[in-house]
């Protein structure tokens, strides 16, 4: 593993576990057994390190959405595989996805404006998909990146509630995750109204 590699790995747990506040880059070289002048040579400070982490977080959750689209598909079916494929990444890469969208606003450095282009980039993936949904007559929209951010938010709110351990012992996850796609996948559908 090269060392840019290991003080993100490092740094995304000391994150995760301590806070924003408490992550110093002599914590980190002291964890990776390198001198803080050595992590200087990869990023310019705490923050430029904070933003690798998301950079990298956020890449690595769009990827794994890019892999599993099937133009072939229809719009309900590639949403809801992306929801499965988000909701699952999520589960899979905790740390990573609590980089993403679990650390507090008055931590973090100020986002460079080019930089949102990427971050806005997942929502638009689910927003062209709902604006070709739309256009088909499938979807019951009326603002497709407005549908787009909700569909993440309702995501957002499942995958939260199992990381937090807030999921309710009598409930099945698997049936939790089956259950609330479906239902959040249907609030999208034109429903068709029986002849």
């Amino acid at each position: 593993m090269s060392l840019r590699k290991e003080i993100l790995e490092v740094s995304k747990e000391i994150l995760i576990k301590d806070g924003f506040g408490k992550m110093s880059m002599r914590k980190i070289a002291g964890r990776c057994g390198v001198s803080a002048t050595s992590i200087y040579l990869h990023f310019k400070n705490k923050d430029d390190l904070l933003l690798a982490l998301i950079e990298e977080s956020i890449e690595n959750l769009k990827q794994a959405l890019m892999e599993v689209l099937d133009p072939a598909k229809s719009m309900i079916d590639q949403l809801e595989v992306l929801a499965r494929t988000y909701i699952s990444y999520a589960l899979e890469h905790p740390q990573e996805y609590e980089v993403i969208y679990m650390v507090r606003p008055e931590e973090m450095p100020k986002y460079p404006k080019e930089k949102f282009r990427d971050v806005r980039s997942a929502y638009e993936l689910l927003a062209d998909i709902i604006r070709k949904g739309k256009r088909e007559e499938s979807l019951d929209v009326e603002s497709s990146l407005i549908s787009a951010y909700t569909l993440w938010a309702q995501l957002h709110g499942v995958v939260s509630v199992i990381l937090n351990k807030r999921l309710d012992t009598r409930i099945p996850q698997d049936q939790f995750i089956e259950q609330a796609i479906d239902h959040i996948i249907k609030g999208f559908v034109i429903q068709k109204t029986p002849a």
